[in-house]
């Protein structure tokens, strides 16, 4: 009773009441919310030309010369030149 009179338990206990009621509707509506983010993010990927997995996004990587590689074919002709 001290608590619900003197300490604003009452308060207290309807905003405990109302965070429980956000969060199990949000826990609800969450597996719409998802195939909604997903969809949207296909959508994304689709206007960017994004590949669609991690396999594509290997392959690419593997295809495309990184940094030190570009750098020696310009490094041994910049050593030819000075010879």
């Amino acid at each position: 009773i001290w608590f619900w009179k003197k300490q604003d338990g009452r308060q207290k206990f309807i905003d405990c009441l109302d965070r429980r009621q956000v969060m199990s509707e949000t826990i609800k509506t969450l597996p719409e919310d998802m195939v909604m983010l997903k969809s949207k993010v296909g959508q994304l990927a689709e206007h960017t030309g994004l590949p669609e997995d991690e396999e594509a996004v290997e392959e690419i990587a593997e295809e495309k010369p990184t940094d030190e590689e570009a750098a020696e074919p310009v490094e041994a002709a910049a050593t030819e030149e000075t010879s």
